[in-house]
């Protein structure tokens, strides 16, 4: 005899579903609940180390399910890797299935990390990254696109994106509660836009953006809780002005700009309010950029204007207008910074 009562299950990740009957009539179905994944497409013929082998990290331990893309699904086990090896080279849509503690860390395992060509989310669920996505995809530099995910928990973009050197765009992430953003896009060298992120938790932006050679522009950001700039910019070679960015917390710029060589247009007022400026606050800043008369005229009265003493300030290197060509009001305020203690080099 029949139950009168049936309930069967059926599993969809690490969820269940139920569906209950009396005798043969449907009573009512329940609605599997949906877990966050992760989804990458790998090529695994990007790598010459390896061209069938493949692994997933995560910076700790962790339960999470993965779909290889070739028919093979398994589970991690309170696990942080797990390899596999493809029966051939190609490429594959390899699905992360986690509630709770994996983290993708692919910490420039070059083997794994340049096999990486695209991340994306295929769920509504936010993915449970926690407060930290240290070198998350760190030398990923085959990977050309990165999805919008909620990023609204995590503190630190610490190496985060370091040499994904093939990404050319990157989306509007919530980096609200973000403190680290330590070359979190170092090295992403296609990259020629950046969007309008908040670093309102942050206190430096050192390396930020380091190398990002073919940065062609760059937003006005509020970088009003920013005290420290060392590198931020520098070698983002594409650069040809700059915003008029808040630098009133800002106490040290070594190197901001370095080696942006179309860097021209820099704005008046810059400076004009900081905080209190280093010995070295303005050490290599500027050196090796292709500064304007106008620019440097900027930079010097709005330095004069803030009426700090002994601090060092590079205009040399690069196609820097030349002392010879500067206004008089350049070299008045050069005159007056040169009294106040500071050393100025320029070409």
């Amino acid at each position: 005899m029949s139950p009168l009562f049936q309930q069967n299950k059926v599993y969809v990740g690490s969820s269940a579903a139920s569906a209950a009957y009396l005798g043969s009539v449907l009573l009512f179905t329940a609605t599997p609940a949906v877990s966050a994944q992760l989804q990458m497409v790998i090529n695994t013929e990007a790598d010459t180390a390896s061209n069938t082998a493949f692994n997933v990290r995560s910076k700790d331990t962790a339960l999470f399910d993965i779909d290889w893309g070739d028919g093979n699904v398994e589970t991690a086990q309170n696990s942080n890797l797990l390899l596999h090896t493809y029966s051939s080279p190609g490429v594959y849509t390899v699905t992360i299935t986690s509630d709770s503690g994996f983290i993708p860390y692919n910490n420039d395992r070059a083997a794994d990390a340049r096999q990486v060509i695209n991340v994306s989310w295929p769920t509504s669920v936010d993915f449970p990254f926690g407060t930290e996505l240290l070198k998350a995809w760190h030398g990923c530099r085959n990977m050309t696109s990165f999805d919008l995910v909620d990023t609204s928990s995590v503190e630190s973009l610490s190496n985060t994106w370091n040499n994904c050197s093939s990404l050319t765009s990157f989306p509007l992430i919530d980096t609200s509660s973000v403190t680290s953003f330590f070359k979190a896009w170092y090295k992403c060298e296609s990259l020629t836009s950046f969007p309008l992120i908040d670093v309102s938790s942050a206190s430096t932006l050192n390396t930020s953006w380091n190398f990002c050679s073919q940065l062609a522009t760059f937003p006005l950001i509020d970088t009003s809780s920013i005290s420290g700039f060392n590198l931020s910019w520098s070698a983002c070679s594409a650069l040809t002005s700059f915003p008029l960015i808040d630098t009133s917390s800002a106490t040290y710029f070594t190197s901001t700009w370095k080696g942006c060589t179309s860097l021209t247009t820099f704005p008046a007022n810059m400076f004009d309010t900081t905080g209190t400026l280093t010995s070295t606050a303005f050490s290599n800043a500027f050196t090796n950029c292709a500064l304007s008369a106008q620019s440097i005229e900027n930079i010097l009265t709005s330095l004069d204007t803030n009426g700090q003493s002994n601090v060092s300030l590079n205009l040399n290197g690069g196609t820097n207008a030349p002392r010879a060509s500067w206004s008089a009001a350049a070299n008045t305020a050069y005159g007056n910074l040169i009294g106040k203690g500071w050393s100025i080099s320029y070409n």
